[in-house]
């Protein structure tokens, strides 16, 4: 008996140090509830999310909960109860509460719930305030915007006051 147990154990303990990397490694996480999402919908989601570079995956809740205090990461247990999914993105601090806040638009039974943003373990309220905020893209197309438009107005101008010449 004992000897079937320890080959449970050591899975546990890969899928703890799975997560832990998953940890070290992360630009942003969110936690969400997804109780009541059909397969379709996950799998919708999951594939928006590597189209993006997102990692989604299920873990066991006190599963992560020991990766989270072998990190020393503190105020996720109470988040930690459910049917929870997990999304990192090791690019974009962002993305993964973007994701969240798209497909909970789609899917209001998918409840956002928490997140880790630059070390801090951020509630719903935080985490949904990520959301809200541009992305890199978004801000290199309004950085972009910004400097386009002064010389877009002076070509127009250019253009009227040619055109006044040629008059």
């Amino acid at each position: 008996m004992e000897k079937m147990s320890r080959p449970a154990h050591a899975k546990k303990n890969e899928v703890v140090k799975e997560i832990v990397d998953r940890l070290k490694n992360q630009q942003g996480m969110v936690i969400a509830e997804y109780k009541k999402i059909s397969v379709a919908q996950i799998t919708e989601m999951r594939k928006v999310a590597l189209e993006r570079n997102i990692f989604i995956k299920v873990y066991k809740d006190s599963l992560f909960s020991r990766a989270a205090e072998e990190l020393k990461i503190e105020g996720l247990n109470p988040y930690l109860t459910g049917q929870n999914v997990y999304i990192f993105s090791n690019e974009e601090s962002i993305a993964p509460a973007k994701l969240v806040d798209e497909f909970s638009k789609k899917f209001p039974e998918l409840k956002l719930k928490a997140g880790i943003y630059e070390g801090q373990v951020l509630d719903t309220v935080g985490v949904n305030e990520l959301a809200s905020l541009p992305s890199k893209e978004e801000l290199y197309s309004m950085f972009a915007s910004s400097l386009i438009y002064p010389l877009r107005q002076f070509m127009l101008l250019t253009k009227e006051i040619a055109k006044t010449r040629a008059e």
